[in-house]
């Protein structure tokens, strides 16, 4: 399938295998992109099967679906809650910034593309600082661990 079939919205067919079972989808966004999140979510499986007596794969595919969810959520958290508001922060900072400049200089001709470019240093490090902190943080999330999993059925609990 060319990257025009891609492009133009045309779903690819997919074969993936997760948990010893083989599915056949259809996606727009690509092979290399179905086959990522279908390891994820095999791998997820596969964590969560190691860890509970249960060898049902229905129940298992739920609590892979809780889990995943629960890292969503506790991933939505931190950008409303750590990131948005450090970006807020920047943002006014930058807004200052211009004001200051503006007020103290003759109008200036310059597009928005050279400002940018011509940004104070200090601020574009605050960016690049917290650029990192959010990829290291989705690469956490990304990366399978070793540490048990955060929802489990009540029926795989030692009595």
């Amino acid at each position: 399938m060319s990257n025009s079939d891609i492009d133009s919205g045309a779903p690819e067919s997919i074969e993936v295998t997760i948990f010893n079972r083989t599915y056949r989808l259809r996606s727009t966004t690509g092979r290399e992109h179905v086959e990522q999140i279908a390891r994820l979510v095999d791998e997820k499986m596969r964590q969560i099967s190691s860890q509970i007596t249960t060898h049902d794969a229905v129940k298992i595919a739920v609590l892979t679906a809780l889990n995943i969810a629960d890292e969503m959520q506790n991933l939505r958290n931190y950008y409303e809650n750590e990131i948005q508001p450090l970006l807020s922060k920047i943002s006014d900072k930058q807004e200052n910034v211009k004001e200051d400049e503006t007020s103290n200089e003759p109008e200036s001709n310059k597009s928005w593309f050279e400002d940018f470019f011509e940004a104070r240093v200090e601020t574009k490090d605050r960016a690049e600082r917290l650029s990192s902190k959010v990829s290291a943080k989705l690469q956490s999330l990304r990366e399978p661990s070793s540490d048990p999993i955060g929802i489990t059925s009540s029926d795989d609990l030692p009595d």
